[in-house]
């Protein structure tokens, strides 16, 4: 290749990757069997919070954090699933805004969560709170 055409193709794939947003990687994220549980907002001083998914009726393999608007870091996941067990799940992660965490693989088959407790510590930033997102892998 020379240099124009490796150029040209840079120039492509650059604009692509601009006119992607966060939309866009929920809707790749759906097509690829992954859902979005539940949504929340986490305080500052709060370092704990939990994630109601209240869904007997979807069975998951694996879940991700997806954090929006301030960065945290995300020390642990507590998995309640539909029948009262918990599952601890060290993440130990700094999470960017508009980042997300790896997959984080379940133990056991596929199962139904009824909620998620996120043990974090926030970034405190002059640009308000972050939401985090819990999505679940079918």
């Amino acid at each position: 290749m020379n240099r124009r055409m490796l150029l040209a193709a840079a120039a492509v794939v650059l604009s692509t990757m601009a006119v992607t947003g966060p939309a866009d990687a929920q809707r790749r994220d759906r097509e690829r069997g992954w859902e979005l549980l539940g949504t929340k907002k986490v305080g500052f001083i709060v370092d704990r919070d939990v994630v109601p998914v209240g869904r007997s009726e979807g069975r998951f393999r694996a879940l991700k954090i997806r954090v929006k608007g301030a960065p945290i870091y995300m020390n642990d996941l507590k998995v309640v699933y539909a029948n009262g067990a918990p599952d601890d799940l060290p993440v130990r992660a700094d999470v960017r805004a508009g980042g997300e965490t790896r997959a984080i693989d379940l133990k056991g088959r596929e199962r139904a969560i009824r909620e998620v407790q996120l043990v974090y510590r926030s970034k405190p930033t002059f640009k308000g709170l972050a939401t985090v997102e819990v999505w679940g892998l079918h």
